[in-house]
């Protein structure tokens, strides 16, 4: 992957959704296939998350009230010539006032920057795709083969179209891994998550299932959640230990 203003400006349009179906097919695609490009979107979109925290409204609505304030009061001096020499101490003290807030605010989301970026690495260097396997046998299999395909493929949205309701999804357990690693490849977390979480315990998929509950749970940023369950993981001591120990590992550091 090369970092460009046109790569840039792509990730931005895909975020927004402003891209044709084609469009976004064919860079899902690109996203499956490359890691360090899904590393850089999940930097935006952690990025537009923080931007949008509740605490950095608040941060625009302070400098827009204290920038209204100070306009108004030099509007003020300008028709009122006893007020020249006293007023502008005041709006100095409003422009520190500014700065202490936008330092401050701007620590915290350059910390909240930094760690979102320490989890988007960690997940894209620990997730793969659940591999295609033999779903089924007969006619059922010939009737999958063409989801599988797009699957393999990185077609993650026209997989969700054709196994959403699929009747026998609830009693092949392998599809629902499928569906929700469609769903976490385009930015549908939630909805992966009651896939994963509705692999039965004494399923022989519950250890695929379980592990990509944790990744999910790391995407989202809920890192307690995600390591609680990473522990349950190597207290089963199965498949995923290793992987599991050398995530939590990193998590610590």
């Amino acid at each position: 992957m090369k970092r460009s203003q046109q790569l840039f400006e792509k990730i931005e349009e895909y975020l927004a959704n402003t891209l044709s179906q084609e469009q976004k097919v064919a860079f899902e695609k690109e996203i499956a296939m490359d890691s360090k490009l899904s590393i850089e979107v999940d930097k935006q979109r952690d990025l537009h998350r923080v931007l949008s925290d509740t605490s950095t409204l608040e941060f625009k609505r302070k400098l827009q009230r204290i920038h209204q304030e100070i306009k108004a009061e030099e509007q003020q001096r300008a028709s009122d010539k006893s007020l020249k020499l006293t007023s502008p101490i005041f709006s100095y003290w409003k422009i520190a006032a500014t700065l202490i807030i936008f330092l401050g605010i701007g620590g915290l989301l350059w910390n909240n920057f930094k760690q979102s970026n320490h989890i988007a690495e960690l997940y894209a260097s620990h997730y793969a795709p659940y591999p295609v396997e033999d779903v089924t046998r007969g006619q059922a299999k010939n009737d999958l083969s063409t989801v599988l395909q797009h699957y393999e493929n990185g077609e993650y949205k026209t997989v969700i179209n054709e196994l959403e309701g699929l009747a026998i999804l609830s009693k092949k357990e392998q599809l629902q891994l499928y569906l929700g690693n469609s769903y976490l490849n385009t930015g549908r977390e939630e909805e992966a998550i009651l896939q994963f979480e509705n692999v039965s315990d004494t399923s022989k998929y519950n250890e695929d299932a379980t592990w990509y509950s944790a990744l999910t749970y790391l995407k989202l940023n809920k890192i307690e959640k995600s390591r609680s369950i990473l522990q349950e993981i190597i207290e089963y001591n199965g498949l995923y230990k290793i992987k599991a120990l050398a995530l939590i590992n990193q998590l610590e550091k």
